[in-house]
């Protein structure tokens, strides 16, 4: 319970980046709304996928999708062409694209290229047996296009309008959050314990600094810097002074860690470091994190920030071709979505297709994580659904204004992004808190009551946990991997 309050506490940019999503997904809403369009609550879903912490990663993410898109036009304008009419065909088809999509996403260095063309192909399944032409399905390929479109300019303009920082902002003040923190632990006068820092900012840091890395917006130096500043911050936060006698050292520690940080966000600019001061008075603790400290910035800068040449990035792994667990691995997850699919023929019920797309997003490599990305999705989906249930039944009925309307929108809206913007225990609950919400009150051009659609989507994905639980955990369970990487 600790855990889950310290995850939902405000944190760097928290309240901008759910302000930022609330405006584009209600702006988005609006705009479809009023032109009538389909997939109206998929618009405002795809705000919390595009609308990354920063703006470099949002523009990536906006990149990212229109490869997506792109993908999965082709391969469903592909299977219109080549097996409308022939269902076995078809049936043999789709077997043959998930495998060779979820084979790419156990191979592939970064999986959610591959992850978002299975979503989307998924999505589109049903259209198959239910569409009477494919002009149809056509047509709403289309419409996904424009969907995408729009959300990508409303989620640039509020990027613009309420000035989102970029990555090295947030990094820089992770850092100064974790500098004040550190100051007050050095010039504490006695042994008294301060409270526990949240884990989860470290990680969180850790994991912007490895983007920034990967982006070169930080070089190797740098971001070696960074990684020794956040062990030895969390060192120090950990283990307090025991003694009073730091008072005298501490104030010269914390100016050369501050000078660090100016030195790792500035680089060369920053002028050269100075000489580490001397901290024999420090506590045992304190002065073993300052001796951390030290060495990772002495062993950061020893070849200056001249960034070093890199070697080409191999975009599959280096056994792909050796390694058995990869086919054994695709071949668990199609069996999983195929049954799926023909159950979900076999019975004529199409509302239940999110069980494929549960199939997509929770092929992760390992069954501890695929267990936890499932209790994450029918979580986030029972909140979302439960939010927008009290909705439509007590507060839609009473609306006499489309503003009402758009204010319940919002509410839901800003709780489902304030979920999305903590840590990575609960992001991914928050997102289909946010899609359970908009598939309950978003499913017509206008206020609805009628609750079928939610009922659906928790089906559909309690049958892709189970499809997914009996593929890879009741027959024959795999052993865990050496290295889980988990795809979003």
């Amino acid at each position: 319970m600790r855990d889950l309050l310290d995850d939902l506490r405000p944190g760097p940019d928290r309240i901008g980046g759910t302000l930022r999503i609330t405006f584009s997904a209600v702006l988005a809403a609006t705009v479809m709304l009023a032109f009538q369009m389909p997939f109206l609550s998929i618009g405002p879903y795809l705000v919390f996928i595009l609308s990354q912490r920063d703006m470099f990663l949002t523009r990536a993410a906006a990149s990212l999708g229109i490869l997506v898109a792109a993908v999965a036009s082709l391969a469903i304008y592909l299977m219109a062409w080549v097996a409308w009419d022939t269902g076995w065909l078809r049936v043999g088809l789709w077997a043959a694209i998930f495998y060779g999509g979820f084979l790419l996403m156990r191979i592939c260095v970064e999986p959610r290229i591959v992850v978002g063309p299975l979503v989307v192909v998924a999505l589109f399944t049903y259209a198959f047996d239910k569409a009477p032409d494919p002009n149809m399905v056509v047509s709403k390929v289309g419409w996904l296009w424009a969907i995408l479109g729009l959300v990508i300019v409303c989620t640039f303009l509020s990027q613009w309008i309420f000035q989102a920082p970029t990555g090295i902002d947030l990094l820089r003040k992770q850092f100064r959050e974790v500098l004040l923190k550190v100051e007050g632990v050095s010039l504490a006068k006695s042994g008294r314990h301060l409270p526990a820092t949240p884990s989860f900012e470290f990680e969180e840091a850790e994991g912007r600094i490895k983007k920034l890395a990967s982006a070169s917006i930080l070089s190797p130096v740098q971001a070696a810097n960074c990684r020794g500043l956040l062990e030895a911050a969390f060192q120090i936060l950990r283990d307090n002074p025991a003694s009073g006698t730091v008072r005298e050292a501490s104030p010269s520690l914390a100016r050369w860690v501050r000078q660090l940080r100016r030195r790792i966000l500035l680089g060369s600019e920053a002028g050269p470091l100075a000489p580490f001061p001397d901290l024999s008075e420090l506590a045992a603790p304190l002065r073993k994190a300052a001796g951390t400290l030290c060495s990772a910035a002495q062993s950061a800068f020893e070849e200056g920030d001249s960034v070093p040449a890199r070697e080409r990035p191999s975009l599959l792994v280096s056994d792909w071709r050796s390694n058995p667990e990869y086919a054994d691995f695709a071949l668990r997850a199609m069996l999983a979505t195929v049954g799926c699919y023909l159950f979900m023929t076999m019975t004529d019920w199409n509302g239940i297709h999110t069980c494929l797309i549960t199939c997509a997003v929770t092929a992760l490599p390992g069954a501890e994580a695929q267990i936890r990305k499932q209790n994450l999705r029918i979580t986030g989906a029972l909140i979302g659904g439960l939010l927008g249930m009290g909705a439509v039944i007590f507060l839609i009925p009473r609306m006499d204004s489309f503003m009402a309307y758009l204010g319940i929108l919002a509410a839901g809206t800003a709780f489902a992004a304030w979920v999305t913007l903590g840590s990575e225990r609960i992001s991914y609950a928050g997102w289909q808190i946010a899609l359970a919400f908009y598939m309950t009150i978003l499913q017509d051009p206008h206020p609805t009551t009628k609750l079928d659609a939610i009922r659906d989507r928790w089906v559909g994905i309690f049958v892709g946990i189970l499809a997914m639980r009996a593929a890879f955990s009741w027959f024959r369970p795999l052993p865990a991997p050496q290295t889980v990487e988990e795809s979003p």
